[in-house]
């Protein structure tokens, strides 16, 4: 039992840091539930739900945010900014454009995982506007960052 236990603990090690792809993630918000065989034993697993998931989004983006720019002002930018575009939803597609996951990056992969899209979108952030703030304010001026 100790050995399924650990098994257990890493899978949900795995869930928490957003390391499985979108295609893994999508089942979330319909399945809560699932049997899993390990060699000779059955386990039930509850998996998140899409709620349970962009919680841990907005957790994972605040301490990245606060790494990269290391400013409560610009966590609160990043999380007004990324509400407005996807409300934290690593799932989301913009049925008018490509911009796909939580940053709505254009023609991002829709397997990116949940803390790659984060990571993309910081980048993208801090390579065009410097900061949330100001991408923040782009936005605000224009619909788009």
């Amino acid at each position: 039992m100790k050995r399924l236990s650990r098994w257990v603990w890493m899978s949900s090690l795995a869930l928490f840091v957003g390391s499985l792809p979108h295609a893994v993630g999508a089942t979330f918000e319909y399945n809560t539930q699932q049997v899993v065989k390990t060699k000779d034993e059955y386990c039930l697993i509850i998996l998140p739900s899409l709620q349970e998931m962009k919680k841990l989004a907005k957790a994972q983006g605040k301490v990245m945010a606060l790494e990269e720019f290391d400013s409560h002002k610009e966590w609160y930018a990043l999380y007004e900014l990324w509400m407005r575009e996807s409300k934290w939803d690593y799932t989301a597609d913009n049925p008018k454009s490509s911009a796909y996951g939580i940053p709505q990056i254009l023609d991002m992969p829709k397997d990116t995982s949940m803390i790659d899209q984060i990571q993309l979108g910081i980048k993208y952030i801090k390579h065009r506007y410097g900061t949330p703030s100001n991408a923040l304010a782009f936005h605000n001026e224009n619909g788009w960052y």
